[in-house]
């Protein structure tokens, strides 16, 4: 089943069904009706690299939970959470694993955090993709914390989830290991909505702790389009969609308590 999600994702989120709709277009360019829908797929192609609905879409995701500045005004808690995301394999001429951009902003802030109220942090997530072999991605993880000063024994792997919801399945059970209750969870601001719904349902209680927020405001760059803009729409899109797949699965796929 995870594979089947994986593979859908792969299909139906940009830019996939673009391509569809330009081949289809290019393929019955005599009948009038491809004509407009290359028409269609070209302003559904310039709207979602728009930096503007990028912003629009973005915005509800990232103004739900607020930056906890200080975190000892959430206490008392027994760990601080970060969720994993890309990292950059050891492949061409890339000499070593290094994270992208996401789980470097993800670690800065569980580090912020940590240095002014020192907790264990757990690091939740593995390897995502099933077409892919495993780089031991959460160890790389864990590594950057270590090396910018928390102690090894402060820093905990968990590698087995492969999503959002299996992190909340696996927290849970460390969490109860351990006597832990309250938590903070550190991931990206447009990914907390749907993370705070899927540990509350399943891993209770956690604190929302959001940071690499990317909502600026400024009204720069927002009508012509660009890649970076198609990027931040993709996330939003992801996003929307795995909320939806997620109240399924609460429905369907929840672990007994």
């Amino acid at each position: 089943m995870f594979a089947l999600k994986q593979f859908l994702k792969l299909i139906f989120l940009p830019p996939t069904p673009w391509v569809v709709l330009l081949v289809l277009a290019a393929v019955y360019w005599s009948r009038r009706w491809a004509r407009k829908l290359l028409w269609t797929a070209i302003a559904i192609i310039y709207v979602l690299h728009s930096g503007l609905v990028g912003e629009l879409l973005r915005y509800p995701l990232e103004s739900s939970y607020a930056p906890l500045l200080d975190p000892r005004a959430a206490e008392p808690y027994d760990a601080i959470v970060v969720l994993m995301a890309g990292t950059v394999p050891a492949t061409g001429l890339i000499p070593f694993q290094t994270i992208e951009g996401p789980l470097f902003h993800r670690l800065d802030e569980a580090w912020r955090l940590y240095r002014m109220r020192p907790k264990p942090i757990i690091i939740s997530g593995g390897h995502v993709s099933p077409f892919t072999a495993s780089s031991n991605e959460n160890q790389t993880a864990c590594d950057y914390l270590i090396r910018w000063g928390v102690p090894r024994e402060q820093v905990i792997s968990e590698a087995d989830s492969r999503d959002t919801f299996e992190s909340a399945v696996r927290v849970k059970q460390i969490l109860g290991q351990r006597g832990w209750k309250r938590y903070l969870l550190v991931t990206s601001a447009i990914h907390m909505p749907r993370s705070m719904y899927a540990f509350r349902s399943i891993a209770p209680e956690p604190l929302a702790a959001p940071g690499d927020f990317t909502v600026t405001l400024s009204g720069q760059g927002m009508v012509l389009p660009s890649e970076d803009a198609a990027e931040k729409i993709f996330a939003a899109v992801h996003e929307y969609a795995g909320m939806v797949n997620y109240r399924w699965r609460m429905r369907f796929d929840l672990p007994e308590k």
